[in-house]
């Protein structure tokens, strides 16, 4: 996976900076919210919707922090 350098991620803007940072604590509310319904139903389903928002902490993350 080839991350974006720092000059690529200037270009970006504090607009795109801000909504990234807006999706990834969306995404910290939905992994604790999925966490705890892991505690009481363990399905298939539930284990891919971890699978998504760990994807989307991570993308959205190096986008709010680089």
């Amino acid at each position: 996976m080839k991350y974006p350098t720092e000059n690529e991620v200037k270009k970006i803007g504090p607009v795109v900076r801000g909504l990234a940072a807006f999706i990834l604590s969306c995404s910290f509310f939905a992994g604790v919210g999925l966490v705890f319904v892991v505690a009481v139903v363990t399905e298939a389903l539930i284990f891919v919707g971890l699978i998504v928002v760990c994807l989307m902490v991570h993308v959205t993350g190096s986008v709010a922090f680089r």
